[in-house]
């Protein structure tokens, strides 16, 4: 019987994997394959014993997954000083020495917000954002010093591991996927694949990352990638040979492909669901418009944005029809609540509470993920900021507006929204020319009311970021990944990989 070692790395990994149609596609595939699945923690840090013991049964019962963690306390002082030392310097060291050399617009950004922000603390400052220069000391442009830092990040002596050796000399996997090739962890894990003659296939967690996150794990077996844009991405500025990467999209995406009547009420009824536009109360053919709001830090001065839409719906400024409002929480904001509960009173607005990743519930997220495809296709259109969710927006074919103001906030111009639009990625998706930004109150309400009137404005350009950055075609990511998956392993058995 041959066996699969999945290691996550991030819980967003976890949530796009074991909440998505994949998890279901595994199963399906270890039974007829006689395989075995295995997974090393959720996150790319040992996360709580309890959320362990919680999930297993999940994992076990209805999928056959056995669910372990990622790696136990360490013991010995020599592993103990080269994870903190790999963690705290090796990897972000290598992290800011290679965006250095690539000038990365993401990276001049970090470096105006640490020299302006040296002690690190501000309401609206986040830990990844402070990148101190003695990371790049000496030469911080050096090529011959980051090759270094590289070796030992890949090295077999800094990534050594007496619990992950163990875990490889129990299960003998055939196959390591690693979820996050830019996280620490998965150097360890792969540095021990290699010392067993494992095959490896990594995983870009996401989009931004290979303009942000540093050096990948070398000579892996295979590279997936979401789109053509994070390929080219990989092959040249990390070096990676294009046959050995695929364009595999990503499964949380996959629920956009259900798109009839039909399909919708079965996964519903599947699931066990209730209808989102039921317990919303949202009547069809009415204009809906969908608010992905942010983490505080990220979305400032949102409240006052919502405020400033919620009372132009109710005057009628936007639209002679019935507008509804849905205000939706992201996965990691434990303030949404207490943010944004005051606008409950308006009889048109609902608020949508996301699960929360630090208590990640693969079944809950399921439903959300659910929820939010069905909503997106009854939406007219949705706002955001600098988000992921233009990329959902966009393959649900829904106009979409980047809010980059602070709403009534007044905000030092390093910290503001306006200025997270400066970063690789986005500016990439921006130039695809399918939202609108907007920067104060009256271009915001100018284009809510044409969006609202002729919701194929930037039709096109929304084409071109599913296209180009969703990955989405006739096929699920979730039957791309298996074929991988498959592939590999007949590469190691022959024939049909059978053992």
């Amino acid at each position: 019987m041959k066996k699969i070692l999945i290691v996550p790395g991030n819980l967003f990994v976890s949530r796009n994997y074991f909440s998505s149609p994949l998890i279901e596609k595994l199963f399906q595939m270890s039974v007829k394959e006689r395989l075995t699945i295995y997974i090393a923690g959720l996150e790319g840090n040992p996360v709580s014993k309890n959320l362990l013991e919680k999930l297993t049964p999940f994992f076990e019962d209805n999928y056959n997954i056995k669910l372990f963690p990622l790696m136990k306390q360490l013991v010995s002082p020599k592993e103990r000083l080269l994870w903190f030392l790999k963690n705290n310097y090796l990897h972000r060291a290598s992290i800011y020495r290679f965006n250095e050399i690539n000038n990365f617009v993401t990276h001049k950004r970090f470096k105006k917000i640490t020299k302006t922000y040296t002690k690190g603390k501000h309401d609206h400052l986040w830990k990844s954002d402070i990148w101190p220069s003695y990371l790049g000391f000496p030469f911080p442009k050096s090529k011959f010093l980051l090759k270094i830092l590289k070796k030992l990040l890949n090295s077999k002596y800094t990534s050594s591991n007496s619990t992950i050796e163990g875990y490889f000399k129990d299960i003998k996997p055939d196959l390591l996927i690693i979820g996050d090739i830019q996280a620490p962890i998965s150097f360890n894990y792969t540095a021990v694949a290699r010392k067993n003659r494992v095959k490896v296939a990594g995983n870009v967690r996401t989009w931004d990352h290979l303009t942000k996150n540093g050096p990948v794990v070398e000579n892996l077996d295979e590279y997936w990638v979401w789109n053509k844009i994070m390929k080219e991405e990989l092959k040249l500025l990390h070096g990676i040979p294009y046959k050995n990467i695929f364009e595999v999209g990503s499964p949380q995406f996959d629920y956009y492909s259900f798109k009839k009547e039909r399909e919708i009420d079965d996964l519903i009824n599947y699931y066990q669901m209730q209808n989102p536009l039921n317990f919303l109360n949202i009547l069809s053919n009415n204009k809906v418009i969908f608010f992905a709001t942010n983490r505080p830090h990220r979305g400032i001065g949102e409240e006052s944005i919502v405020e400033h839409i919620c009372e132009n719906i109710a005057l009628g400024n936007y639209s002679k029809e019935k507008v509804y409002l849905i205000l939706r929480s992201h996965p990691y904001d434990e303030t949404f609540k207490s943010r944004f509960k005051q606008f409950s009173d308006y009889p048109f607005v609902n608020l949508l509470d996301s699960p929360n990743l630090s208590r990640f519930n693969p079944k809950e997220f399921r439903k959300d993920m659910i929820r939010v495809s069905i909503l997106l296709r009854e939406s007219s259109l949705v706002i955001c900021g600098q988000s992921t969710f233009a990329i959902d927006a966009s393959c649900a074919n829904v106009p979409i507006i980047n809010i980059a103001f602070d709403g009534k906030e007044e905000i030092n111009e390093i910290l503001s929204v306006k200025n997270r639009y400066n970063v690789d990625h986005y500016q990439k998706l921006l130039s695809m020319n399918g939202t609108t930004v907007v920067d104060d109150f009256a271009l915001l309400d100018k284009s809510i009311t044409e969006y609202l009137l002729n919701p194929e404005i930037k039709s096109d350009g929304r084409k071109m970021i599913q296209n180009n950055f969703a990955g989405v075609t006739s096929k699920q990511s979730s039957d791309k990944i298996l074929d991988r998956i498959l592939d590999l392993l007949k590469d190691r058995y022959g024939g049909n990989g059978r053992n």
